[in-house]
């Protein structure tokens, strides 16, 4: 009884798209039987929400029986009818019929994104609406909308990042000897599938053994909603070693960018993502650790400078290879394509806290 058939196919089958493109799709529906329908719409929206739960009596985050702040973003809300706009019901003949639809995605929208205490989501629903109070029929499909970044616009992207830590141990007329970190990256900017390249050093002259050292790339997630803000800090790969007592190296660990959003999520105002290369000393019990954060520009176009290296780190990946940086639909120019696809929708939704930590 009723449609066999109710869905939503999309040209572009894997269901990623940029800013300005075209969406264009089909409403397929098969029935056995003649149905009378009031009409079939399409909504196409975009929103993101944060949701921050308040602090319980102990001063901590908690989600259980405390009051939640909440924001929100609607950057777009289309609806259009495919069948019968009108008010009058209609009679929809069996058989299998096929309803086109097309709309531009705008050019000022945020990529999607999932996080701990919000998300950024883009849709397509279809709804046949049917008469006598019957249950309507509804099918959804799910879009991944990537941003465009270019780390050529930003003048800090191509220059390195290096800095200079020290600190003593004890009190006063106890203190120990210096404990000395540098690290050091080419450059700031970088797109996924790069590798990043770290330089870090340790000169320990408190003449008491470290715990250990890691080095990790971070994304930090900034929330905020009705004047309350939460952090999520997320490890994307980490290298440790083990105890030392003099000197601790770490020469040339390689980072590859993850398919991960933009640095600051453009035209978002309540989600915020930043992403650290931290290099942290452990001196141990009781002491505060030694912690070097070297910020990253994460972009989707890379450097003109290092496009050579890019491509041959895209030919290198097991991911799909772009042959130029062109999106189809968006613009002419030869430097509109991201590095690389982002993940689907559902990769987002089932992505958790990825730690990937590596013994060196």
């Amino acid at each position: 009884m009723g449609f066999e058939r109710f869905e939503i196919v999309l040209e572009n089958r894997n269901g990623i798209f940029y800013p300005g493109q075209t969406i264009i799709g089909t409403v397929n529906v098969s029935n056995n039987k003649s149905e009378t329908i009031k009409g079939i719409q399409v909504e196409c929206s975009g929103v993101a929400e944060v949701r921050i739960p308040g602090k319980d009596s102990k001063n901590t985050y908690s989600s259980i029986g405390c009051e939640f702040y909440c924001a929100s973003e609607q950057y777009f809300d289309f609806k259009f009818s495919l069948v019968n706009p009108g008010q009058h019901a209609v009679e929809l003949a069996a058989g299998h019929h096929q309803y086109p639809f097309s709309f531009v995605l705008p050019t000022q929208i945020p990529p999607s994104f999932e996080g701990a205490y919000g998300h950024i989501r883009y849709n397509i629903k279809a709804v046949a609406q049917r008469t006598w109070l019957k249950r309507e029929y509804v099918c959804n499909s799910n879009l991944t909308v990537n941003a465009i970044a270019d780390l050529n616009a930003m003048p800090k992207a191509e220059l390195p990042v290096k800095q200079i830590k020290s600190k003593t141990l004890g009190l006063l007329c106890c203190k120990s000897g210096p404990i000395s970190a540098q690290a050091r990256i080419d450059r700031a900017g970088y797109v996924p599938g790069e590798t990043i390249i770290l330089q870090a050093h340790t000169d320990n002259e408190s003449g008491i053994s470290m715990r250990g050292s890691k080095a990790q790339l971070v994304q930090i997630t900034k929330f905020v909603a009705e004047g309350h803000t939460n952090f999520e800090s997320k490890v994307l790969k980490a290298y440790i070693h083990e105890s030392f007592i003099d000197i601790d190296v770490m020469d040339n660990v390689k980072f590859v960018v993850p398919q991960v959003p933009p640095s600051s999520l453009p035209f978002c105002g309540i989600i915020d993502i930043s992403y650290q290369i931290q290099y942290i000393v452990d001196p141990g019990t009781l002491s505060i650790n030694l912690t070097i954060n070297l910020d990253l520009m994460i972009g989707t176009i890379p450097l003109r400078s290092h496009m050579v290296s890019s491509a041959t780190e895209a030919l290198n990946a097991s991911g799909p290879v772009l042959d130029h940086w062109a999106i189809p639909g968006v613009g002419g120019s030869e430097w509109a394509r991201p590095s690389a696809p982002p993940p689907s929708y559902e990769e987002i939704i089932q992505a958790g806290d990825s730690r990937h930590a590596v013994k060196l």
